[in-house]
C-alpha cells in the first residue's frame, strides 16, 4: 500500500484552493469520515485507488502526495 505524505498532501489542497475536507471528499468520491481519518488521523497507508483518485481530483502527479510505498 502507498503511503501518503500528509503535509505534501495538504500543500496541494491549498494551492487548489480545497480548504476544506468536505470540498475534497466529495469532488474524488472518498466518504468524509475516511478523508478525516486519513488527513487528522493520520491514517497515511492507503489503497492505491485513493491514491488515483486524490491525484485526479487534485491534478497532482502520484509522485506529488506519496511518500513511498511500505514493506
Amino acid at each position: 500500500m502507498p503511503r501518503l505524505d500528509l503535509s505534501a498532501l495538504e500543500r496541494v489542497m491549498r494551492r487548489r484552493n480545497f480548504l476544506f475536507k468536505h470540498q475534497l471528499a466529495n469532488l474524488v468520491g472518498i466518504s468524509y469520515d475516511r478523508l478525516t481519518a486519513i488527513i487528522a488521523g493520520g491514517e497515511n497507508d492507503v489503497d492505491e485507488e485513493i491514491v488515483a483518485r486524490l491525484c485526479n481530483g487534485l491534478g497532482c502527479a502520484r509522485e506529488d502526495i506519496v511518500t513511498g510505498d511500505p514493506p
